[in-house]
């Protein structure tokens, strides 16, 4: 998903999905396949990431670090390729009716839990109840489903039936994500809590212990019979297990790598970019994310922002392209669309609707009344000076320096034209409370990641806003959008697709609901010990269940 930096928080199965993979330095992140020696079993991977989740089940809530982890010891239904299509999991096939409401799939069959609970349709449909109970407080899940899930039956022992309210040609997309991971029902009957400490899957690695801010300690699952059609080996992972540790900050994170402490490291700093390409010993991967790239969304039931011509103003007047290449020194890349370029889809004829352009932003505050200046040079209108509050997590795993630059740099940029921008810098609990709080709030940054251009529904339609879950913090719908993007999901006509969301795409533009900003990226430096990894598409999920270490562990 999913959300802001704050809470860190998917494509039709037809469409394509964009994938960028960058390899560099020495050719470390090579897959084991390409090794006439083999694979070496054995030995532990020490995996460095810079924010802990606040729950290991992603059934509950549905923020990115859960996802990351969460693929290292939950299978999912289907495998989402680079093209777009799906290969089999733990589903072996299915069959989807001529009206795109009922999927029947055939599920793999000698498979367990790690806690020895057989895997079968009754397990399934467990899981879509756990899901939608609203005990589980879910998040992710519960918005891909919005609008469109109707029921789970069991069909046989090995055929589960998922039946829709109406077509939606991005489900097995969705459900290709760890979001959507299998779980045990006997663990899951434990209640959220246990779950949130102790996930049971079907996957290549189970949690033994979450040593809470310090690291989770998993273990290969040696019985372990149920990988992917696309993963690189069928069978128990080759490592004995992985200690996944947190290390928010950017220095101590990339110095673990460069020293040996840690074999892969999440979020290679963009200061470190230049150091990790110049060091033989390290390489690199990234996966650039399709869906709803970081913005910053407009409140549209705040005072100011109400205003569209405000709106308007406000996206004119930020240089967005040069804060996002300055603070992230062109590691990441400017995204002016409300969807990302990867996204199957995607118009470029969106990409930046407001262009910077001060002239035209101080046109249309003049339109709006805003015509007076107090002492600093700020706005006003009836002796009230234009301002807007946005507030954002002091914490930097949270926060990135360079997210925090950029958010400087748009204040700066705005003063220009009289616009005063009020940064509040919140710590975690806080900006809790700051979520789909109409009232807390003029700017919030926010993001969706996902495979599909159903993005703009999970964010913008009216179904999903009426869950009221604090995703859709620019509190805006449009009855058009909704339309357009049904007719998206209810065809698997790639040009009728593109149609419907084009067409989406330009009505979206036009609302001023958010500055467009840049696309989440997964970013893996990777020691030249370690081989195998790889970065699936659905989510930029790091699959470790084929790495292995070179020197078996011993270091």
């Amino acid at each position: 998903m999913t959300r802001s930096h704050s809470l860190r928080t998917v494509a039709a199965a037809l469409s394509t999905v964009a994938l960028v993979v960058l390899l560099a330095g020495c050719s470390g992140a090579s897959s084991a396949s390409s090794r006439s020696d083999g694979p070496v079993r054995g030995g532990t991977l020490v995996y460095a990431t810079d924010r802990e989740p606040t729950c290991l089940d992603p059934h509950n809530s549905g923020d990115m670090p859960q996802t990351y982890i969460a693929r290292q010891y939950l299978d999912s239904l289907v495998s989402l390729q680079r093209d777009g299509s799906v290969k089999p999991w733990l589903a072996t096939s299915w069959d989807i009716s001529p009206d795109g409401k009922q999927y029947d799939f055939t599920l793999k069959q000698g498979v367990r839990f790690t806690d020895g609970t057989p895997f079968d349709a009754q397990a399934v449909v467990d899981n879509f109840t756990q899901i939608l109970d609203p005990a589980t407080q879910s998040s992710t899940d519960l918005l891909y489903l919005t609008g469109y899930f109707d029921k789970a039956t069991v069909v046989s022992d090995h055929v589960v039936r998922i039946s829709l309210q109406r077509p939606y040609s991005p489900l097995l997309a969705a459900l290709s994500q760890a979001f959507f991971g299998m779980e045990s029902p006997k663990a899951m009957a434990r209640g959220l809590a246990a779950n949130c400490e102790s996930p049971v899957g079907t996957g290549p690695f189970e949690v033994v212990r979450w040593n809470h801010e310090r690291d989770v300690e998993l273990v290969r699952n040696d019985e372990y019979n149920s990988a992917p059609e696309d993963a690189e080996h069928q069978g128990p992972a080759y490592l004995d297990g992985i200690t996944w540790k947190f290390l928010k900050d950017n220095t101590t994170r990339y110095g673990a790598l460069s020293s040996g402490e840690a074999d892969v490291i999440f979020n290679v700093p963009p200061e470190s970019e230049g150091l990790a390409k110049a060091d033989p010993s390290i390489s690199l991967q990234s996966f650039v994310h399709s869906g709803s790239p970081f913005s910053l969304d407009l409140n549209t039931k705040s005072p100011v922002f109400s205003d569209i011509r405000v709106r308007k103003a406000f996206v004119h007047a930020s240089d967005a392209k040069e804060a996002v290449e300055s603070a992230y020194n062109g590691v990441f890349p400017y995204e002016g669309n409300n969807v990302s370029s990867g996204t199957p889809h995607y118009d470029a004829a969106y990409h930046e609707p407001f262009p910077y352009d001060p002239t035209e932003a101080e046109r249309l505050l003049d339109e709006a009344g805003w015509t007076g200046r107090d002492t600093d040079g700020y706005r006003t209108k009836d002796g009230e000076t234009l301002t807007v509050e946005l507030p954002y997590n002091a914490d930097s795993a949270e926060t990135p320096p360079a997210d925090l630059t950029i958010l400087q740099d748009i204040q700066a940029m705005e003063k220009r034209v009289g616009i005063k921008v009020v940064l509040q810098a919140l710590d975690s609990s806080s900006m809790n409370a700051v979520w789909g709080n109409p009232k807390a709030y003029d700017l919030l940054g926010n993001y969706w990641n996902s495979p599909t251009p159903h993005v703009m529904y999970i964010k913008y339609s009216k179904a999903t806003y009426d869950v009221d879950n604090g995703q859709n913090s620019a509190f805006a719908y449009d009855d058009e959008l909704d339309r357009l993007l049904i007719a998206g999901t209810a065809t698997t006509d790639p040009a009728a697709q593109q149609r419907a969301y084009s067409k989406a795409q330009a009505l979206l533009s036009s609302k001023a609901w958010t500055l467009p900003l840049y696309p989440i990226q997964t970013r893996l430096g990777i020691s030249d010990r370690v081989r195998g990894v790889w970065i699936e598409p659905s989510e930029g999920e790091p699959v470790l269940a084929d790495a292995y270490l070179t020197d078996g562990g011993k270091r």
